[in-house]
């Protein structure tokens, strides 16, 4: 089996030569074209390519999650950045529709636009430091995902966080890193399970009991430090403030998702910190 996907990739190296990437980029190394699966059931197909990228002139510290809000079909339409007034990219699109797949769209060494007006950290313009992958799902915070999806996805992701070195807090959805603007990949998507098995971050639940039991400071300046020091852009104000919480909680806690500092959200919030970086009062660093 693992022969016959080395023969798969040495064929995708030949056409992603003539196919992927933008149609005016730089030609793919052989190395990033010959990349292997994680698994043997991983199948990354050739997509339509997208003009919705550019050169890339920075390193990838960041992998940003999407849901498409579309169908297949007119997601790949979309996403191949023909409008020049909406010229969008990304570098891969995960399906189970007719059965799971991965649809390359963008070279990793070229920049998708994907994540638009966004900021982790202290970046900001994640198209240039980030890969995007778009998962086929109309609303993320209504429907769910498969089983399928998230089996291809662990495969994808890990492959990529294991080429470029990510660190766990760098894997984020597009309602991270553009607060109050997008929601996706919604509060559905399967973070947990994903963490579970080493993509991703997650809070230990030991961590989350401690926090819970010294009765957590809510005051808002402090949360607001916290959720800066996560790497989440947090805008004056209490309607800033309201609106990171609310970012934080679609990844975190999905169970409750509403803005409103409480106890058991500051509790995920300071053992997210604990566990990556040691305290509540420094950000972790984006790059190894």
């Amino acid at each position: 089996m693992r022969a016959v996907f080395r023969s798969y990739f040495t064929y995708l190296a030949a056409l992603g030569l003539l196919l992927s990437g933008c149609a005016t980029g730089p030609e793919p190394s052989l190395v990033e074209a010959r990349a292997e699966p994680v698994f043997d059931g991983l199948r990354i197909e050739q997509g339509p390519p997208s003009l919705g990228c550019e050169p890339r002139a920075h390193p990838v510290s960041v992998l940003v999650l999407h849901h498409t809000a579309g169908s297949l079909p007119s997601s790949l339409e979309i996403l191949q950045g023909k409008d020049p007034k909406h010229k969008v990219g990304v570098h891969y699109v995960v399906t189970d529709e007719p059965k799971p797949r991965v649809i390359r769209m963008v070279l990793e060494s070229m920049a998708a636009y994907h994540a638009g007006k966004s900021a982790w950290g202290p970046l900001e313009g994640l198209n240039q430091h980030s890969i995007g992958i778009e998962v086929i799902n109309y609303d993320g915070n209504v429907y769910g995902y498969s089983d399928a999806q998230a089996d291809i996805l662990f495969a994808l992701c890990s492959e990529i966080v294991r080429r470029h070195d990510l660190r766990p807090w760098n894997i984020v959805g597009h309602s991270d890193v553009s607060v109050g603007r997008k929601v996706d990949p919604g509060s559905k998507f399967p973070w947990a399970k994903l963490a579970s098995l080493g993509v991703g971050a997650w809070p230990l639940p030991d961590d989350v009991a401690r926090s819970l039991a010294r009765d957590p400071d809510l005051s808002p300046d402090r949360v607001r430090g916290q959720l800066k020091a996560y790497g989440y852009a947090v805008e004056p104000g209490d309607p800033g403030l309201r609106l990171a919480t609310e970012a934080f909680q679609r990844h975190f806690r999905p169970a409750k998702v509403d803005g409103v500092i409480d106890r058991e959200t500051v509790a995920l919030l300071e053992a997210l910190l604990l566990r990556y970086h040691g305290d509540t009062h420094r950000r972790p660093a984006l790059t190894p």
